[in-house]
């Protein structure tokens, strides 16, 4: 592993020490590009006189002075990078501006999509305001209108309407890492101004993708966007519950264009040239030519650039009958991507790529020298081996990548992979030759695309069936992760320090330290052991409450909105839970069935395993509600209906159901009105959730319970609105914290000055998840004491 400490190699690490914290801290980059080209220059005048004098121009001290040049670089390429980013306008467009935007849509729509359609990029385009001044040039995303007919990639678009900010840009410009511009925000187009068709001159690349995707929607009825995601890269069409079904197989990674497809793609191009006696050089650059216009067919994601870039240096060496090693390959690969966009490196799908190929050449070896030698050796056992261990070396090398962003890890996916990578390669060339035939000889097209849908059956059957293996997923948190990393270095430590002892004390001792760092980590992660934790989570506009038991058990109140693309179950309650180690929703209220309240409820469903969901029980023909009675039906999930005087009670936290009451839910014929109400109640802390409650509502409780509503927390209700949140229920509750859960820049102005006027007139102190992000209060075990803190 001499390469691992070559010259290439270490100046990339070197750069990456610099190019984080570049990113993260944003110091102004001129100091330390000057920096870089005083070093520079310094190391040209030393190798320079060197040469001079005879002696060799570059000497050792030379080479370790080129490790802080490179971090130098890193520093500014970072900072460079993130101030770019924060300066983007499209991070600073107020929510709701009335916008006008002007360019080329990038992917083609469907027709009569609805309120649910995917959002679609729109390529270079001028962004004006309600006044016509221009605010920049830049891809957006947009909503096209209801009833709006299919528009094909490549169309030159002018559009108005609504500027909408994406709860999914974490923070504001300047704080934390860079965030992606592109998904500061959407613009929802209320009209079509001006269109006009594809032109193969004026957007070449952009009509050829509009006409592969028109050529996949009438191929493909029934796998028309999986055939998109595999081939075009297109994934927002894609069923929600399709791709958590193959993330719960470990095989999400088939639905994106990654380097194993582009990898696939070039050998099946290099093998069927080889067939047709292409000469091997003629062969090469033409794979490598495919490759380039492959990648600017589908927009060049990083993990495919990768392998784009690797393949193509590979074909080079062989084409020149020059050696190469694949690790500096890999690294060159990084360095092309990183000098383009530095903060490509924030990219998960370029940290998943490359720590899944670092993972195959770095372990697979060390593994398949534990394996028998007669399992290596033998024709078919040999592949279902080899198979094996590049998927177990992968998984291995991808698993905390995962776990840190997903908080999810499926120990099933090296198993999954053996059939379904083989599958995944006939439906890919199912697709492609379908699309080729397409133009010329379309009944052969029909066919093979039909017997393509049924591969794709195949496949979807069979991570259908690793989703459900027993043990084959599970939830897992980033101390547990952190933790776990740290056991397997103390691990791979201690017997490297104790090579000399004897096999039995070295590996008991390093077994034993690694055990005690894997028992204690969790134990010092944990912010307030012991106590109760109330999470007010940042959703945007709705209620989402998450409630820690102090044995660890998981609470949900609400589970945030559902808006167009913006799932707050699956964007923000399932990872808050996962990266928290849950793996477990003992109970779940959603108070009222409003798309603010249950949007997200389907995603938590889905992610996990929830015991109980209590909900009022109004009926609504909402498909949103239903969808989620249906998966309650489907996962044979408990049910129960909120009503007064029933209780829940997990580790000593008792949930008291105040409203409504059975005779109710039949009167009010408003929503709102029947919205659940919950008294919570630990040690002597407690805490009243309203959901939307009404005033009249609020009086009603009053009047019933009087002072045994006293509580330190009250959140308020209706999202701050003036119709609750009333003097008569803060003079019974006499709360010490308001938490408001808004939206920011809320377009119904949450919370009203009203409600705040009344909260300062009871001398509560105010949180608000629109203005502090996620609330989180802490309870002392037995609820002797509590503390709130902000977290973004």
């Amino acid at each position: 592993m001499r390469w691992l400490t070559g010259p290439l190699v270490v100046s990339f690490l070197a750069m990456l020490v610099g190019l984080l914290p570049g990113l993260r801290l944003r110091p102004s980059p001129l100091p330390f590009a000057l920096a870089a080209a005083l070093l520079l220059a310094a190391l040209g005048v030393r190798a320079y006189r060197s040469r001079q004098a005879g002696r060799a121009p570059v000497t050792p001290t030379d080479r370790w002075l080129l490790l802080p040049l490179f971090a130098l670089v890193g520093v500014a390429l970072g900072s460079g990078a993130a101030q770019t980013r924060d300066l983007d306008c499209r991070s600073h467009l107020p929510d709701r501006l009335e916008i006008r935007a002007q360019g080329t849509l990038a992917a083609s729509s469907a027709a009569n999509a609805g309120e649910r359609a995917p959002l679609l990029p729109l390529a270079s385009a001028a962004i004006s305001d309600g006044d016509g001044m221009l605010r920049c040039t830049a891809a957006v995303r947009v909503r096209l209108p209801d009833g709006a007919e299919r528009i094909a990639s490549g169309s030159s678009l002018t559009v108005e309407g609504r500027w909408l900010r994406s709860r999914l840009h974490d923070g504001e410009p300047g704080d934390g890492w860079p965030g992606d511009p592109l998904r500061a925000g959407y613009l929802v187009v209320d009209s079509i101004a001006e269109q006009s068709d594809p032109s193969i001159l004026r957007t070449p690349v952009l009509a050829m993708r509009g006409m592969a995707e028109g050529a996949v929607a009438d191929l493909f009825p029934r796998h028309g966007a999986v055939a998109d995601a595999l081939v075009l890269g297109r994934r927002e069409a894609l069923d929600p519950a399709l791709r958590d079904r193959y993330a719960r197989a470990g095989l999400a990674h088939l639905l994106a264009i990654s380097g194993m497809h582009v990898g696939l793609i070039a050998g099946g191009l290099y093998l069927f040239g080889t067939i047709l006696g292409i000469p091997r050089r003629r062969l090469a650059w033409g794979t490598i030519a495919v490759l380039g216009g492959y990648l600017a067919l589908i927009g060049a994601p990083p993990s495919a650039t990768r392998a784009g870039v690797m393949i193509s240096l590979a074909l080079l060496g062989l084409t020149l009958q020059r050696p190469f090693s694949p690790i500096p390959v890999v690294v060159t690969a990084a360095l092309a991507l990183v000098a383009l966009n530095p903060a490509t490196v924030l990219d998960i799908g370029f940290q998943l790529s490359f720590a899944g190929v670092l993972g195959i050449l770095l372990i697979r070896e060390t593994i398949l020298k534990r394996i028998p030698a007669d399992w290596r050796q033998k024709g078919g056992r040999r592949a279902v081996v080899e198979s094996l261990v590049v998927s177990v070396a992968a998984f291995l090398a991808t698993a905390p990548v995962a776990v840190y962003h997903f908080g999810l890890i499926a120990p099933v996916s090296p198993i999954a992979n053996l059939p379904a990578i083989p599958i995944l390669a006939v439906a890919l060339f199912g697709v492609g030759a379908s699309l080729l035939l397409h133009p010329l000889l379309p009944s052969l097209a029909a066919f093979a695309a039909g017997g393509t849908e049924l591969v794709l059956d195949l496949l979807h059957g069979w991570a259908g069936w690793m989703a459900v293996v027993p043990g084959g997923h599970f939830t897992i948190g980033r101390p547990a992760l952190l933790a776990a990393l740290a056991a397997a270095a103390t691990l791979a430590a201690g017997i490297h320090a104790g090579r000399r002892a004897r096999p039995i004390l070295r590996w008991g001792s390093a077994g034993a330290a690694a055990l005690a760092v894997l028992l204690t980590i969790p134990l010092l992660a944990v912010e307030r052991g012991g106590g109760l934790e109330l999470h007010f989570l940042d959703v945007g506009q709705g209620d989402a409450t998450a409630i820690r038991t102090p044995a660890g058990r998981w609470l949900l109140i609400d589970a945030g909105p559902r808006w167009g693309d913006f799932d707050a179950g699956d964007r923000r309650v399932v990872p808050f839970l996962r990266q928290r180690g849950a793996e477990r929703v003992e109970a779940m209220v959603l108070t009222h069935p409003h798309a603010d309240h249950i949007g997200g409820a389907p995603a938590v469903l889905r992610a996990f395993e929830v015991g109980t969901v209590i909900d009022p029980g109004y009926a609504t023909g909402s498909p949103l509600y239903l969808e989620v009675l249906e998966l309650v039906e489907e996962l044979e999930v408990g049910w129960m209906l909120a009503r007064s005087g029933r209780v829940v009670e997990a580790d000593g936290v008792r949930l008291s159901l105040l409203w409504p009451d059975e005779r109710s839910v039949d009167e009010y014929g408003d929503a709102n009105e029947i919205s659940a109400v919950v008294h919570l109640q630990y040690g002597d802390f407690a805490a009243i959730f309203t959901g939307d409650a009404y005033l009249a509502q609020e009086d009603l409780l009053v009047s019933r319970h009087g002072a045994a509503l006293r509580a330190n927390v009250l959140q308020a209700g209706h999202h701050g609105s003036r119709t609750s949140t009333g003097r008569a229920l803060l003079a019974a509750v006499g709360p010490e914290l308001v938490v408001v859960s808004a939206g920011r820049q809320s377009r119904y102005g949450h919370p009203h000055r009203e409600v705040l006027e009344r909260v300062a007139e009871q001398g509560a102190a105010v949180a608000r998840t629109d203005r502090e992000g996620t609330i989180s209060v802490y309870v002392d075990p037995g609820g002797t004491a509590w503390r709130r803190t902000r977290r973004r």
